[in-house]
């Protein structure tokens, strides 16, 4: 049973693990979208 139950919380952590890489891969993805926003109000692109 302890052995069990050591699995099943290494599986929550595991789990726990995945989320967080999610998210962090998330807050990449937002400040590349923050960069790009930032570059584009320093150096408009002209109108042609």
């Amino acid at each position: 049973m302890g052995n069990w139950e050591l699995g099943i919380g290494n599986w929550e952590w595991g789990m726990g693990h995945w989320a967080l890489r999610i998210g962090h891969w998330a807050l990449g993805i937002g400040n590349w979208a923050l960069l790009i926003i930032l570059v584009s109000l320093i150096s408009p692109i002209p109108n042609s």
